[in-house]
């Protein structure tokens, strides 16, 4: 399967040329949303959009990894991560 990588400036092409809106207006509107989504994040640990998906951290336990071009091993810290749970809208859409 490949990996479709879009960038934000991507993003704002496609919102200007569908929407008809400047390069300006398009930009605030995307990083208001993702800025909501981060300050979401950081207050309640998940972030649900109805019809779209949730947004939720996970807490990585610290363990061993191993460096694959040298074998040795290192400590890797406990951290945070973020997964992308899509809703059933979402699943049925990306199964039609």
């Amino acid at each position: 399967m490949k990996r479709y990588n879009i960038s934000k400036n991507e993003i704002l092409k496609k919102i200007n040329h569908n929407l008809g809106i400047p390069n300006v207006f398009s930009e605030n509107i995307v990083n208001s949303i993702l800025e909501i989504i981060v300050d979401g994040l950081n207050e309640k640990k998940e972030v649900k959009i109805t019809g779209f998906g949730t947004f939720r951290i996970l807490n990585k336990n610290s363990r061993i990894g191993r460096n694959p071009k040298t074998g040795k091993e290192h400590l890797i810290k406990t951290r945070k991560s973020v997964a992308f749970y899509p809703s059933k809208k979402i699943k049925i859409k990306i199964n039609e």
